[in-house]
């Protein structure tokens, strides 16, 4: 959960390692967690879901049940973002058959496939592993050069983003 708004994982963050807190959770739940009852955990998703919700204004309350399309109804809405495993999306949400989910960004086609791929946070079951491996040989890179006493201040830059902004040593850092 994030206090922010839109906030989304991008695959292309984790892949580089600069965002593996979120993928970073499910990995641990995917090796280490059990029910309640010991079984295993098998996570099917891991999405940001923002507490801060945005609002539209309507004149009066009749004027948004009068035929809102999926767009006036989602307009000024949050949809949880991330990755979720297409294989077992029903758990998520069992009321899309087929089209857009109204609460999540999938596209399930009409023979029950995912469509859309490229703008949906689907991942077929290869892709997802793919995913939570790339995080785990990031993560042991990391621990490897924490072990290693690797302590160098090189911080990335992403066009005009760099984490420097938030950084809390900034009047003490000479980078």
């Amino acid at each position: 959960y994030k206090r922010t708004r839109d906030k989304k994982l991008e695959l292309s963050s984790a892949y580089h390692g600069l965002s593996l807190q979120l993928l970073a959770y499910l990995l641990v739940l995917a090796e280490c967690g059990e029910t309640l009852a010991g079984r295993p955990i098998r996570p099917i998703a891991a999405i940001y879901h923002s507490l801060a919700s945005q609002y539209h204004l309507v004149d009066h309350p009749s004027e948004e049940a009068e035929g809102a399309t999926r767009e006036r109804r989602l307009q000024g809405a949050y949809r949880p973002r991330g990755l979720l495993l297409a294989d077992r999306f029903d758990a998520l949400d069992s009321t899309c058959e087929n089209g857009w989910s109204d609460h999540y960004s999938l596209y399930r086609k009409k023979d029950g496939s995912i469509g859309h791929i490229e703008h949906s946070d689907a991942a077929d079951a290869g892709s997802f592993r793919a995913v939570l491996d790339r995080v785990r040989h990031n993560l042991g890179e990391l621990a490897d050069g924490v072990l290693d006493g690797d302590a160098a201040v090189r911080p990335y830059r992403l066009g005009t983003f760099s984490p420097c902004s938030w950084c809390t040593m900034a009047s003490v850092c000479r980078f």
